[in-house]
């Protein structure tokens, strides 16, 4: 799981490559867990990053089960991960907006 700097303009979403953020391991083993593990890491970053705007990348490991329906979850935007995505202006450029965004979460970086 990651949190990766992300925005809307109603219907469209935007967001930052996913391969420069830090993740955090869970272990789920169903649905349920995932969707729980989402809304605990969201709602602490939240805390910490009141201001950012970013969706919660979800990525099962390579080689590992997913649990049974978790694609279909996943496209269907079921799992709950945009919920703390903030819809912009649509004069307000994308790329502009999620630099900012990034500084706000340069913790959550890779060093």
């Amino acid at each position: 799981m990651a949190a990766i700097p992300a925005a809307s303009h109603g219907s469209f979403i935007s967001c930052s490559s996913p391969g420069r953020y830090r993740k955090t391991r869970i272990e789920a083993p169903d649905l349920a867990g995932i969707r729980a593990a989402v809304v605990e890491y969201g709602t602490r970053l939240r805390g910490d990053y009141p201001e950012a705007s970013f969706l919660v990348s979800v990525t099962p490991e390579r080689g590992s089960d997913h649990p049974e329906g978790f694609c279909d979850a996943r496209w269907k935007g079921s799992l709950g991960t945009e919920q703390w995505i903030r819809v912009i202006s649509e004069e307000t450029p994308f790329k502009a907006y999620l630099t900012q965004v990034e500084a706000m979460l340069a913790r959550e970086v890779r060093s």
